[in-house]
């Protein structure tokens, strides 16, 4: 009889124990995207005195909180981890888990560059970005989406401008990077003095070097005044060639260049040029 007692009260505190024992239940995003903070909450009974959160593997994970019902946790990589918290008081202490999923997310990255100063200007963007499926440019906050993997932006206008590439990936996991620059109201023209028009790829060509220019006509002359060639554009050069395809020969000659720049300015130019093949 008496070891039938001390069995019942055992049991009857093992029963009292277990029901005062803290327990804990984790609620995890459906969704977590590397590079990302993620927030996991707990739901616990029998007022646990300490909670511990613990995640595996550990490397790359930061936890900005390690007790409490709540915690955010950034994972650095994809891949499979296992969130515990371990929640104890003075009777017990107990641990729950759950398997996340950590998705990879998408990089956006690009390189912006003018291809001169002043305007007209055009910009050249070439696409870096990973992990993508996805991805379009975005101009000055306009809804208009280019989908292009790598994009021209041609500007006439001075200004403030602004460049974004939001790259998608996988489950939502995006990413958008973005670029602010500023083309230059002035305008000015500048003549080279010398070129070699040996085919080196190296200063083979006499062009004069616009800024902002809309409008450029240029004419050059031998030192016995007879026009070789000349041109109305602002994208115009001389090779070294007269107009008959014959090739010049070594010396210096006269450049004359009218032009007006988009803010009104005009330009009267005069200058010499020295060929050297």
């Amino acid at each position: 009889m008496f070891r039938l007692i001390k069995l019942a009260l055992f049991l009857l505190l093992v029963t009292k124990i277990n029901a005062q024992s803290p327990t804990a239940t984790i609620s995890a995003p459906a969704i977590i995207c590397s590079g990302s903070s993620a927030n996991f909450f707990a739901t616990t009974t029998n007022s646990p005195t300490q909670l511990t959160w613990f995640v595996t593997p550990l490397n790359g994970v930061a936890l900005s909180t390690n007790g409490g019902t709540n915690t955010s946790i950034t994972f650095s990589t994809s891949g499979v981890y296992v969130v515990s918290l371990y929640a104890s008081n003075s009777f017990s202490n107990t641990s729950t888990s759950v398997t996340v999923n950590v998705i990879p997310s998408a990089k956006a990255s690009f390189n912006a560059s003018l291809t001169s100063y002043g305007f007209p200007n055009q910009l050249i963007l070439t696409n870096y970005s990973t992990n993508i499926i996805k991805n379009y440019w975005l101009q000055n906050n306009s809804p208009i989406k280019d989908s292009s993997l790598n994009s021209i932006k041609n500007y006439s206008l001075s200004g403030a401008y602004s460049v974004s590439l939001v790259a998608l990936g996988l489950s939502g996991c995006n990413d958008t990077a973005s670029y602010n620059f500023y083309i230059n109201d002035s305008s000015g023209v500048i003549l080279p003095n010398i070129f070699s028009p040996n085919d080196d790829g190296v200063n083979d060509v006499f062009k004069p070097i616009a800024n902002g220019i809309k409008n450029m006509s240029v004419y050059v002359y031998d030192r016995w005044g007879i026009l070789i060639t000349n041109w109305e554009t602002v994208n115009g050069f001389w090779d070294g060639y007269t107009t008959s395809g014959l090739p010049c020969s070594n010396g210096v000659y006269t450049c004359i260049l009218q032009a007006t720049g988009f803010n009104g300015k005009n330009y009267s130019m005069q200058g010499f040029i020295t060929l050297v093949r």
